[in-house]
């Protein structure tokens, strides 16, 4: 008895297959859920159960032009948008990574001239001089090691962003 009972249940599990969704993130990576995408720009899976069972008699009946059909699909207004703001926002990234970088490189030329000014009006005549002008070496040496080590670091982000762009496209803000 309580195996007729547990039979519907067996064939309910059987035949069901579960519903999942592959959508994108806001940084491109794909996730897998359980509901439709928030931004509709997902697609449904069709996951059957290991053990293989047959496809319903709708997915037998496609034909190759329904398929091509579906494929060619224009995008939804919604989905057009959030791709080009994901764009932009890839582009204002990038540039803003850029900026940073010349900031960088700029402030530590100004820091190498400062040093290099201090340099120039020290007198190195005597001892006290001499040892002046090798501390101001020691400080100019340091001063190019830790901005070189700034610069390389907005460099690689910068060229991370670019191959992000590269990859999945960007557009500047207004076109």
């Amino acid at each position: 008895m309580k195996l007729l009972a547990l039979l519907p249940l067996a064939l309910a599990m059987a035949s069901a297959s579960a519903q999942v969704y592959k959508c994108p993130d806001s940084t491109g990576k794909l996730q897998f859920q359980q509901t439709p995408c928030a931004s509709g720009s997902g697609t449904k899976l069709d996951v059957r159960p290991a053990s293989g069972d047959a496809p319903n008699a709708s997915q037998n009946t496609a034909t190759p032009q329904a398929a091509t059909a579906k494929a060619g699909e224009k995008k939804s207004f919604t989905d057009t948008l959030a791709e080009e703001r994901l764009q932009r926002e890839r582009w204002v990234r990038l540039n803003d990574a850029k900026l940073d970088a010349d900031r960088i490189r700029n402030s530590c030329e100004r820091e190498q001239r400062a040093i290099q000014a201090r340099q120039a009006s020290s007198n190195n005549n005597n001892l006290a001089g001499a040892t002046r002008d090798q501390a101001i070496a020691a400080e100019m040496q340091a001063a190019a090691t830790t901005c070189q080590n700034r610069v390389s670091g907005a460099d690689r982000l910068v060229d991370r962003y670019q191959g992000e762009c590269d990859r999945m496209g960007c557009r500047a803000p207004g076109t």
